[in-house]
This record gives C-alpha cells, structure tokens and sequence, in this order.
C-alpha cells in the first residue's frame, strides 16, 4: 500500500528551538592504517626534512591569529609548531604546489581527532596558471598514532580512502584527494572555499539558523539533492567494493570494513536505557570470549538481545566479515544502502555560487556503508548529531517528503522498510545517549528521546507494523529515566 508521508509529518511535534547551542561532543572513535600494498600512490616527501624560516613566520602568524573555541586545543605549543612544519614541508612537495612558494597558513581547527590547516600559495606564473594549480589546500593531521592502523571509526583511513571512492561515484560533490603521508599522517585535499568571497559559501547549517523560513526551505533542497546523488550512486559501483578492499588491507582487524563508525556506541546506550549494568555483561564486550560452558547463559532482558541483534543488521549488514559484498545482499537489500560521509550534519554541506558544483560537501572522516534511514531520521529529528541542536529550523512537513523521496525512489513506506527506519531511528538516540550523557549536551537528552520515541511509533502507526519490539522500545525512550 501506498503511505503517503507528508500528510503524517505534522503529527510529528518540531523541535523546541528555545534552547542554546553547546560545543559538539566528540564522538569516539578508532584510528585507522594506510594500505600496506599502496592501492592508490601516495604523494612524495618532500627532500628538506625543515621548512625554512619564511614558513617559521607563516606558523608563528597562523598561530597568534588563532582563537580555539572549545573543545578546540590550543594551538601555542612546541609540538604544533613541529608538527606545522613537517606538514608544511611535505606540502611543498606535492604536485599541486607546482614548487610555488607559500603566501600564507591558517589553522582552521585543533579538534581531538585532527589539527586542520588551510595553505595558500604564491601566485602562478602564466605557464603554471595554464596548468590549473590550486591556489589553496586543505591540510588534515590526525592525532591518534595509531590512526594509520584502525578503520573502525572515524579517521585518516576512511577520509584517504574514502574520498576517492566518494568523487568516483558523485563527481565534484567532495574535495578532490591530492595525496597523504602515512608517517605524518596527514592528508591533503582540495579547498572548496577557494576562490569564493566572503559570505559567498555558507553551510545548510547556517541557513537553518539565522536564515529566513524560506530560506531555510531553500537550504534544504540543497541538502536533499546532494543525498539524492548518493542514493543514486548505490552500493553496485567498483567504488564501493575498492574502497571496502582498501580498508581491509590497511586493517587486518577490522571485521565489516566500510560499515558504519563506532557501531558498540549504540549497544551501550541501549544497556544505559534499559538499566543494564555493563560491568554484569563482559561478555558482550568486544573480544571478551565465554567460556563454552557459558556461552548458551546470557543474562541480558531478551528485549536488549533482541534489539541489539537488529542493531547489527542494520549496522554491519553484510553477510560476510570481507570484502566483496556479497551478490545477494546486493540483490536483497542493496537498494536501502548508500555510500556516504558518514556525517550527515547540515554544517558539513556547503552551498556555493559555482554552476558547475553548487553544494559540496565537507568531512569524509567517517565514509560508510549505511542504511538510506539514517540521514532521513537526523533531518526528522532537527539532526541532534550536530553542534548547533535544537536551533535547526526544519520544515518537516514541506522538505523531508523530498529527502525520503530522493533517498528511497518513493518506494512505500511498507512495514519492512518502516521497521528498518525504526531501528536506525533507535541506533541514533542509543548512540547519543552515550555520548551526550557525561557531557554539557546531556540536557538535550530527554527532547531527543522523546522525539525519538514519537518518530518511531509514527513510523510503525501509518506502515501497519505490529513489531511489538520496537514498540517497547519507543516506550523506553520516551519514559523518564
């Protein structure tokens, strides 16, 4: 049966846009590994180990013109400096730079999991202006040593890899990838604010928030056009698969390479929801074993069981641990997964007055595998994920019709595909509960549980579904802790 969602959107309450914005909390991640068997090249170090001095005063000036806004680190420290000047150093070596000289560094942010810097070079002279050489680039450092080494969450491997894999399947909509350095762990990538003015680029984000209502409606059919070009993208391209393959070479460890960052986040929020002492249940730590004797005695409520089963299908969906994807996956249940960033933050898309790339997109630090459902419950619920929640002034009634039509190809909302948008409904409340809650943002967590809650009775109410798992949960979430 048909379901028609924009008739059901306005029984979904908006969010109460009363509340102030706080610094985003981290999410945790692991760091990644480059691949051993170098897939795709990695650009050359440069032959001077030291910038010279002109770059010292490009680091210094960069430095004092810095203000970290929390939980940004600061940037005044020996090893930033160091750090700063292997990076700019190796800078000067890639192809991009055409051995121009550098004009100015800006240190765009010092996060917990990258130091991000942009690098302006001297001006072309006409033979290299005719070869088209950037005059700016990203600079991304991450902080984990062992970022080289770990796919599991956001990171170095799945941004070095990720990007390509990303402008092969939608051209244009990310940064172009211009090489990286497994040492310095340090990636470099196109600067998609080049050559725009002051005011002429500016986020989703910044719409939804200090833009008029229409423009705010304006914003978000960029949003759903550039998620419209992922979903169409699919999951079949060789992308997908190379990017899968890479990651499993660069990490041996890594079980479901490519599926979505961090997955244990939402099965520890759910056991914070539903009252489970983790210390009582060690054995659904990762690589606790059981002994054989045990192993048939689990403890946990058969609805925690249940519900972190199906949070596994939905997260690591493919019937084998390595690549390829398997045909019949492909066949079954290809056609609700899509290749993405992984951040479906409105910060992250960027609208420009290019004709040629109006919307970009930012971040690749978290590329994935993920149910289409996903970025469809951020935008249902104001997209808690992201810094500036519950300020997002989103039309649920008006835009998000679009963004499940461009996600799903107006496929009916049939008790299947219902139930799955339930359950990545509950895996993003269940991931910020986690986070949020020995954080300043813990506050917002009764607005998201219960808007949670609401989404998924709707959900399961115009489908028909009868999931009586599901169902408790949506009472969980919505019940006072």
């Amino acid at each position: 049966m048909q379901v028609s969602l924009s008739s059901n959107f306005s029984r979904f309450s908006p969010n109460d846009s009363s509340g102030s914005s706080d610094a985003p909390a981290q999410q945790a991640e692991a760091p990644e590994a480059l691949n051993p068997e170098e897939v795709a090249p990695e650009a050359e170090r440069s032959p001077s180990a030291e910038a010279g001095s002109t770059d010292d005063a490009l680091i210094e000036e960069a430095i004092a013109l810095y203000t970290p806004v929390p939980p940004q680190a600061s940037a005044d420290s020996a090893a930033m400096r160091r750090n700063l000047s292997r990076m700019l150093a190796w800078a000067k070596g890639l192809e991009q730079s055409g051995g121009r000289d550098l004009a100015s560094v800006r240190i765009l942010g010092t996060g917990m999991r990258s130091v991000v810097v942009r690098v302006n070079f001297e001006a072309a002279d006409p033979a290299e202006a005719a070869e088209a050489l950037p005059s700016s680039l990203i600079l991304k450092r991450y902080r984990r040593k062992d970022s080289t080494q770990n796919a599991g969450g956001f990171g170095y491997l799945r941004e070095r890899y990720g990007l390509p894999a990303l402008n092969e399947q939608v051209p244009g909509l990310f940064p172009r990838f211009y090489g990286a350095d497994a040492e310095l762990r340090v990636i470099a990538l196109e600067d998609v604010s080049a050559g725009t003015a002051e005011g002429e680029q500016y986020s989703v984000a910044h719409a939804l928030t200090e833009g008029t209502k229409e423009q705010a409606l304006n914003a978000l059919d960029y949003y759903v056009g550039a998620y419209r070009s992922l979903a169409r993208a699919g999951i079949m391209g060789e992308a997908v698969e190379s990017y899968r393959a890479n990651l499993a070479r660069a990490d041996r460890k890594a079980q479901f390479p490519g599926a979505i960052a961090s997955p244990a986040l939402a099965e520890r929020g759910l056991k914070r929801i539903y009252g489970v002492d983790e210390q009582e249940h060690l054995e659904d730590r990762e690589g606790f074993e059981l002994p054989e004797d045990l192993e048939s005695r689990s403890t946990l409520p058969p609805a925690v069981e249940e519900l972190s089963f199906r949070f596994r299908r939905v997260v690591q969906p493919f019937f084998t641990k390595r690549p390829p994807v398997p045909e019949q996956f492909k066949l079954n249940r290809g056609r609700v997964y899509m290749l993405s960033s992984g951040d479906f933050s409105p910060q992250n898309v960027l609208i420009g007055p290019a004709e040629e790339a109006p919307v970009r997109i930012v971040d690749a630090e978290g590329t994935c595998l993920h149910h289409r459902g996903f970025p469809f419950v951020e935008a249902m619920l104001g997209f808690p994920s992201s810094p500036e929640y519950p300020r997002y002034r989103v039309d649920r009634q008006r835009a998000l019709p679009a963004l499940y039509s461009a996600l799903f190809d107006d496929a009916p909302l049939e008790a299947h595909l219902a139930e799955d948008l339930a359950v990545c409904t509950a895996v993003t409340v269940c991931v910020l509960v986690e986070l949020y809650s020995a954080s300043p943002r813990a506050a917002l967590l009764p607005m998201i549980r219960r808007e949670g809650a609401q989404l998924m009775r709707l959900l399961l109410q115009i489908s028909g579904s009868q999931d009586a798992t599901l169902a408790e949960c949506a009472e969980r979430l919505d019940s006072p802790e």
